[in-house]
């Protein structure tokens, strides 16, 4: 597996800005580049107006989750994406990536966990 790069764009698509700052924060520290979505920007917009290399991370909770539109446009963008969410979902969310085998973490979550569940989908 290859080190991630401050080339390597992850675009945090979260419903909570609180949520997708922490994430950020920490992305920062495994050497990544945190993006995030406007104000009112709709989710396929943001990934869009985002270059590759990308990876996504999703709010498990959000309709997109659940959109097989979403992950049509995403993957046709080169995309990569990754679900998260919070405690109380976490399994509802997790049984979304299994079906849909995508990585997954649960918030809370720390530096090294979220890395190593970045690292393959950045690869």
């Amino acid at each position: 597996m290859r080190t991630p790069t401050a080339k390597t764009r992850v675009l945090i698509l979260a419903r909570e800005s609180v949520i997708a700052a922490l994430i950020g924060l920490l992305l920062e520290l495994e050497a990544y580049e945190p993006v995030f979505a406007e104000p009112d920007e709709r989710y396929a917009d943001a990934i869009r107006r985002v270059r590759a290399p990308l990876v996504v991370i999703l709010d498990g909770e959000s309709d997109e989750a659940r959109s097989d539109l979403f992950f049509a446009r995403a993957a046709q963008a080169g995309a990569r994406v990754v679900l998260f969410s919070e405690p109380v979902a976490a399994e509802a969310v997790q049984a979304v990536a299994r079906d849909r085998r995508l990585p997954f973490f649960a918030m809370p979550v720390d530096r090294a966990t979220l890395g190593s569940v970045l690292k393959p989908a950045a690869g």
